[in-house]
């Protein structure tokens, strides 16, 4: 029999409200000098300052940041038809698409016209 070695508890944090939520780890780089003095690593200088202000909850805000930033991504990049929400995309159709292809629903009243209806 083999042992697995290691801490149990680490990896995948779950969620004390839910059991079908858990945390995944996921690598994040920062850049990092090399000082001249000490010969240590150290990480970047915003990096370390954001650290600083936002304390032990500097993970929540960079996924907080993501959030908001994916929101104004989807606000600004895309529209949606009236198709059912469902998977990655959902009911999400690129900007550059006039027409869903699927519940045959208008960008919006303008593009319609532009196209005389068709497409």
């Amino acid at each position: 029999m083999v042992k697995m070695v290691g801490n149990k508890n680490s990896g995948r944090k779950k969620d004390p409200v839910s059991d079908y939520i858990r945390m995944g780890k996921k690598t994040l780089y920062i850049r990092q000098t090399q000082s001249r003095d000490t010969g240590k690593w150290i990480d970047d200088p915003i990096f370390t300052w954001f650290k600083r202000h936002h304390g032990a909850k500097w993970q929540s805000q960079v996924r907080e940041f993501m959030r908001l930033d994916v929101e104004q991504y989807k606000r600004e990049q895309f529209w949606r038809c009236k198709c059912p929400n469902h998977g990655l995309l959902g009911n999400y159709i690129p900007n550059r698409v006039p027409k869903c292809h699927i519940c045959n629903t208008w960008k919006n009243k303008i593009t319609e016209l532009q196209h005389g209806g068709r497409r």
